[in-house]
């Protein structure tokens, strides 16, 4: 009698496997109801467990393990799941974004020429689309450059006259509508330097002076550097040559004969990577004699009042021309300057990575030298978020007051 039950497990089984098969060839089956299949699964095992083995004549002994009718992946459960698949997909609801718009930044001289806006929601009924720029509603019948692909905005020859600003995408159906966050469309593009021929600079030796870059129409942000005579022999920045990142400009605190030459301003946008040069600029030393000691005077600094969106780095300059080459010290007025900070290009600029709420205030830099000193004070004020998106849509001034 020991061996009976064995042919009788054996039919289970077999029987169990066929309603499994039919079962996962009936319907795919949801995550949801995976999971409510395992939490029915642990129930069930456990309630197994908890029951006494039945004993007595010819009687069978229950083994340890819980029946097949309680595995995860039983012919009940997935039959169970069929009707919670159905259940789901009839379940009506608003939308819900998967994919928000994100800021474009597309530059003039791709060959792609398009512009794509992306969006995507769920819902039921599937949700149709509509895009805004600006506050108005996209019409597309109205400009023939604007299509509609499932949720995104397709934007063919795009320009930065008709097509810069503040994109939302709006996805509805008869349960409601939802309305993305903005995304801005920016474009990039760096045009060449005029081509009028520069004129010279002339300058005793030991004066300061300070060399225009003037630079083309761009956007976005651009770098700046120098080529000294020809290129690519670029300035070195010391404690007496400084390249504004703000103004473009080189500042020599105190011209030396090796500094006679052309000198050539070449900016680089950093998002496509284009450079240009401008005309050269020479200088040349005055024969009239050498000029004397004077005390610093700040010829470049940063603005009165900086607001800056907290987490990102933020830079301040200070330079200064002077006989001997001034020095050039900082300080936080009230407070310590963060640790974190770090000073680039022989103190010049004051670097504050991640800044936040707390390193806002009055900060001041000094030029001095033997002949006296200079300072500059200035404004730090930080802000949440939100205020980049104020800095973005003014092109980063604001009454006078520089955003970052």
């Amino acid at each position: 009698m020991g061996s009976a039950w064995k042919p009788l497990l054996l039919l289970s089984v077999i029987s169990g496997l066929s309603d499994f098969a039919g079962a996962v060839a009936a319907r795919p089956i949801s995550y949801a109801a995976l999971l409510r299949m395992k939490q029915d699964s642990s129930s069930s095992g456990l309630n197994s467990r908890s029951r006494p083995r039945q004993h007595g004549g010819g009687g069978l002994v229950t083994p340890d393990w819980p029946p097949f009718s309680s595995h995860p992946l039983s012919a009940l459960s997935l039959l169970s799941s069929q009707e919670d698949y159905q259940s789901e997909e009839s379940e009506e609801f608003g939308p819900v974004f998967i994919l928000e718009p994100d800021d474009v930044i597309f530059p003039l001289d791709s060959t792609e020429k398009k512009v794509v806006m992306q969006c995507d929601a769920r819902g039921n009924p599937p949700p149709t689309y509509s895009w805004f720029i600006n506050g108005s509603e996209v019409v597309e019948e109205a400009d023939y450059r604007y299509s509609l692909i499932d949720g995104n905005l397709i934007i063919t020859n795009a320009s930065e006259i008709s097509d810069y600003g503040k994109y939302q995408c709006r996805a509805e159906n008869r349960f409601g509508s939802v309305l993305s966050r903005d995304a801005l469309l920016q474009f990039a593009y760096l045009a060449a330097f005029s081509g009028k021929t520069r004129g010279g600079v002339s300058v005793r030796e030991g004066q300061g002076v300070v060399l225009m870059c003037t630079p083309p129409p761009h956007s976005p942000e651009i770098i700046y550097s120098w080529v000294f005579n020809e290129f690519p022999s670029f300035v070195a920045e010391d404690s007496r040559r400084f390249i504004s990142q703000d103004t473009g400009n080189l500042y020599i605190s105190k011209v030396q004969p090796s500094d006679v030459g052309s000198y050539i301003c070449l900016v680089k946008n950093t998002v496509t990577n284009a450079r240009v040069l401008s005309p050269p600029t020479p200088l040349t030393l005055k024969t009239d004699g050498v000029m004397g000691e004077y005390e610093p005077k700040i010829e470049v600094h940063f603005p009165t009042s900086v607001l800056a969106a907290k987490g990102v780095t933020v830079r301040l300059e200070c330079f200064a021309l002077g006989n001997p080459v001034p020095t050039i010290t900082w300080r936080k007025i009230n407070g310590n300057i963060p640790k974190k900070a770090r000073l680039r290009k022989s103190q010049a600029v004051l670097e504050i990575p991640n800044i936040q709420l707390d390193d806002s205030g009055t900060y001041e830099c000094k030029a001095e030298n033997p002949r006296g000193g200079t300072s500059f004070k200035g404004q730090l004020q930080v802000y949440r978020y939100p205020l980049m998106l104020l800095s973005s849509l003014l092109g980063g001034q604001f009454g006078g007051i520089q955003l970052v």
